[in-house]
């Protein structure tokens, strides 16, 4: 290790030195606070950053949204929440980090998933910010992906068992989960048509 001293002789050279190491210190903090961060950020405070974000992903939904939901996150998740945040970490998202939260879920009818047809897309809200979503078809034999296009027809996951435990009775109680009024009261808002 290489140790250099220097005698300052002068007020400004002195403050020239410290705030280089301010500037180098905050550098690091920021870079490493960001490094750790996975999950790209999309800003959603209205219907127009939501419409372009949507459209960014190659889907074509109504102008608005069909429904708008307020919920909160459990503090402790069960099986299905816990299915669902698997999808949600499958897409660089975590809703471990909004446990006791509330967030809007804002959900479109999909018009141009091939092949499908009652399929709709849900957006996570919280705080203005996008913390999770999927695409879920709500036919009997329903499924559950992603906000990505499949490549195909079938559900994209890289994990079989999430899309398995995201099919049929399973997104039905996730549905229920997310819809339940005894945690935060009556808080279904629905769109304006």
């Amino acid at each position: 290790m290489f140790i250099k001293t220097v005698k300052i002789k002068s007020f400004w050279a002195a403050v020239t030195v410290i705030a280089i190491v301010v500037v180098a210190a905050a550098a690091v903090v920021f870079a490493f606070q960001h490094a750790h961060d996975k999950t790209a950020r999309y800003r959603m405070t209205n219907e127009t950053q939501r419409q372009e974000f949507i459209k960014e992903l190659g889907w074509q939904v109504s102008d608005e949204y069909d429904t708008c939901r307020i919920v909160m996150i459990p503090e402790e998740f069960d099986d299905v929440y816990k299915n669902y945040n698997d999808l949600q970490k499958q897409q660089g998202f975590d809703l471990e980090d909004y446990k006791g939260r509330t967030v809007e879920i804002y959900s479109y009818p999909v018009y141009n998933y091939e092949g499908e047809k009652n399929v709709m897309m849900n957006l996570m809200i919280c705080d203005g910010m996008l913390v999770g979503g999927d695409i879920c078809c709500t036919e009997l034999d329903g499924f559950m992906h992603g906000l990505k296009k499949p490549l195909d027809k079938a559900p994209v996951t890289s994990d079989s068992s999430v899309s398995d435990s995201m099919t049929d009775s399973n997104c039905d109680s996730l549905t229920d989960s997310l819809t339940d009024s005894s945690s935060m009261g009556d808080s279904s808002v629905q769109a304006a048509q």
